[in-house]
């Protein structure tokens, strides 16, 4: 009984250890590049330093994001809250994780579904 809940406290501490850090957006519609060069078919969302500045200008200063946002039926303030933290002046991974996660599974999926319409994929980067 006591290893049990040893195991069962261990595994529990590795999946909060191993929980997503990170969205990855990758551009499916752009070549395979080898990924130590700059210019990488994709972004972590919310980053400063990873991920193609191709992308981020596509998403961020032309309003690709934006559309896509809308298009997934998210309420306005969710829309300004995910925006704000791809693209906005104090973006960060870590706030659009929290926001992506402040949706409903639901809306999460629309979201996924959108951004695939669009050619795109967002993939989960677990530890």
């Amino acid at each position: 009984m006591k290893r049990s809940f040893l195991a069962l406290g261990g595994l529990l501490v590795l999946l909060w250890a191993c929980a997503s850090k990170a969205l990855y957006l990758l551009d499916v519609t752009e070549p395979v590049i080898p990924p130590d060069t700059p210019q990488r078919p994709w972004i972590m969302v919310g980053s400063r330093k990873w991920g193609s500045s191709r992308l981020f200008q596509k998403l961020c200063i032309k309003g690709e994001l934006r559309r896509i946002l809308a298009q997934a039926g998210l309420p306005g303030d969710k829309q300004r809250e995910l925006f704000e933290a791809a693209c906005g002046p104090k973006r960060s991974t870590a706030a659009f994780v929290r926001a992506y996660y402040s949706l409903k599974e639901e809306k999460r999926l629309d979201l996924r579904e959108t951004f695939e319409n669009h050619g795109y994929i967002l993939n989960e980067f677990p530890c």
